[in-house]
């Protein structure tokens, strides 16, 4: 208020001294009401104005429209623009313009187009300024089709764009990743003779955030040259738009232009191109890139080596992966648990458990804390090298370290005890699962069935699999395959059957049993000395299109000569051929893991793996507790 006081004191002060104020006088005070949004007295003002015998001008006016638009009353704002044309002062662009003005930055596009087409109609040519308020709008709306029906409009009224209005425009481009039309913006700039700036340039760079348009990089890269307007910092996007196409050449290019035009590369630059060569599995430039970022003085932050440490772990490569995390001890930078648990990861993914378990306990002794993850990596290479002890005792010290296991810990240790056979404690383990209130799964439920029926007790994995339902966990063809195949080896064919049906009805309009199970029932059968349950069986698995493998037939062709029904041999004897599936009988008596079990230890060894990355996730724990 303070200027409005003075404003006012000094015009009283002119009528004391009897000078008549005039016009330019009242305006004078107008204005500083409007500058302090004061537009109760701006209009007191120039009702006394008039009063006093000075009609009030369009600047008057404008100043009172203007009062009332800063208070967002544009209703109000209105009134008077209706008042000054009753009154014979003709409205002028301003007077328009600051409703327009007011309207777009609330945010009602259709009021402010509405009141642009108002002003074209009262015949007051609006200016750039006035359809850069609308531009403005659409750039916070990124409504691109609207923005180009505007521009169009502008051309076709004969208003020239400014620089002003084109940066808008290429910013509802670029908030759309409209890279083209973005480029065809400054195009047009350039065609118009408008000077494209550093506005210009980096906001047409925004376009790029999610692109992989590498053609088009080049593009603005030839637009700057003509605007001789320099490459900064701004540019690093165009590396990670190579990076995402791909093109490892495209973003080193950039990088060196860049330097060579003597732009100070910051962490965030070398960072996208380390990623984008670790990304792309090419460790060596990705370690060049690390040596020039150490080179340029710059602080190398943990996460940076991470990234290449993450890149050649899935390599395997754990020489080099242990030689990045020398090069992190000897730089004093913090080693943190996901550069650790990469590093156990890769050791234990190539089944080398002395060397995770040395990473383990070096990240132990650390300050850094072991997670889930990191004892479940350890507990995973246990497992696949049979070493179950040890697996048991890498659970023990994590729950002693207060760790909890999750999912994937606990069936890494029941798939330790599946493949040593021990049914006893894979059974144990699965108990204490269910105790601490975390959900088994599938490959769980698989694991305790394959240890049971490695350890030849049938009657046990017959309970689990009638059991595990009740822990929300349906059999599936590996489940079932493992009894079957258990079935068979304890020459109990009629046993074998049983599940084989009980698999049929269970999976009918789902799936369909796998050609091992179908084998195995039928080879069972045979050299139990029945060929027509045997033959049963693969007549059903041909009907399905399932598999029926050389070695089932050469089984039933045997039975059959046994029993002396030679026509039905050779009948069966000429279904072999080129086509057939010549696995051999050992082959086909072999464990699961030779068939549908290799599938469950796969997917088991995918499941680990994805534990280092995403612990929380394996980690869910049942909402009940049993």
């Amino acid at each position: 208020m303070g200027d409005v006081t003075c404003a006012e004191g000094w015009l009283r002060n002119m009528q004391v001294a009897g000078t008549a104020p005039n016009v330019v006088s009242y305006s004078s005070v107008l204005h500083a009401c409007a500058r302090s949004c004061d537009a109760r007295l701006a209009e007191d003002w120039l009702d006394k104005m008039r009063k006093e015998g000075a009609e009030p001008n369009a600047i008057c006016y404008n100043a009172v429209i203007n009062a009332w638009c800063k208070e967002g009353n544009c209703l109000r704002a209105v009134h008077w623009l209706e008042e000054m044309a009753s009154r014979g002062v003709e409205p002028t662009v301003n007077s328009h313009s600051t409703i327009i003005d007011k309207l777009a930055k609330t945010g009602d596009i259709d009021g402010a187009e509405m009141w642009l087409s108002r002003m074209a109609k009262a015949g007051i040519e609006a200016d750039a300024i006035s359809y850069n308020m609308l531009f403005g709008a659409y750039s916070k709306s990124g409504d691109l089709d609207r923005a180009c029906t505007l521009f169009k409009q502008m051309q076709e009224r004969g208003v020239k764009p400014n620089t002003v209005c084109f940066n808008l425009l290429i910013n509802v481009h670029a908030r759309q990743s409209d890279v083209r039309g973005a480029l065809n913006r400054l195009k047009q700039m350039r065609q118009h003779g408008i000077q494209a700036d550093r506005v210009s340039f980096n906001t047409a760079i925004k376009a790029f955030s999610r692109s992989a348009d590498t053609h088009a990089a080049d593009i603005l890269l030839e637009e700057m040259k003509l605007a001789k307007v320099h490459l900064d910092a701004a540019t690093f996007t165009l590396i990670a738009t190579c990076a995402r196409a791909k093109d490892m050449k495209g973003a080193e290019s950039w990088l060196e232009r860049m330097l060579a035009q003597g732009v100070k590369v910051d962490a965030v630059g070398y960072c996208t191109l380390i990623d984008a060569c670790a990304q792309n599995g090419d460790v060596r430039r990705a370690e060049y890139w690390l040596d020039q970022m150490e080179s340029s003085g710059l602080q190398v932050a943990s996460s940076t080596y991470g990234l290449l440490v993450n890149a050649v772990a899935k390599l395997g490569d754990i020489s080099r992966v242990e030689r990045i995390f020398t090069r992190m001890e000897t730089a004093r930078v913090e080693v943190d648990g996901a550069t650790y648990n990469a590093l156990i990861s890769t050791c234990a993914r190539k089944g080398d458990v002395d060397r995770a378990e040395s990473w383990l306990k070096r990240m132990l002794a650390s300050k850094t804390k072991a997670d889930v993850a990191s004892y479940s990596s350890v507990i995973h290479a246990c497992a696949k090298s049979s070493d179950l002890q040890r697996a048991e005792a890498w659970i023990t010290r994590m729950e002693e370290d207060g760790v909890p296991a999750n999912v994937v810990t606990f069936n890494s240790v029941i798939n330790a005890c599946a493949r040593c056979g021990e049914a006893a404690r894979a059974e144990n383990w699965l108990e204490k699962m269910i105790s601490q209130s975390i959900q088994p799964g599938v490959l769980t439920s698989n694991s305790l069935v394959n240890a049971c029926s490695k350890a030849a007790d049938i009657d046990r994995a017959e309970r689990w699999m009638m059991e595990m339902p009740r822990h929300g966990v349906q059999p599936d063809d590996v489940t079932y395959s493992t009894v079957i195949h258990a079935c068979t080896l304890a020459q109990d064919p009629k046993r074998a059957e049983k599940w084989l049906e009980h698999m049929v009805s269970k999976m009918a309009g789902i799936d369909q049993p796998s050609a091992f199970s179908y084998n195995s029932v039928a080879q069972a059968w045979a050299r139990a000395g029945n060929p027509d349950r045997s033959a049963h069986w693969l007549t059903q698995a041909e009907s399905l299109g399932i598999e029926v493998t050389s070695a089932s037939i050469g089984t039933l062709v045997s039975a059959f000569s046994k029993a002396r029904r030679q026509q039905e041999a050779q009948i069966w004897s000429a279904k072999t051929g080129p086509g057939r599936q010549t696995q051999t009988g050992s082959a086909q008596r072999s464990s699961p893991e030779a068939s549908a079990w290799a599938q469950r230890s796969e997917r088991a060894e995918r499941f680990e793996r994805t534990s280092v990355s995403r612990p929380a996730q394996q980690g869910t724990r049942s909402t009940t507790r049993r």
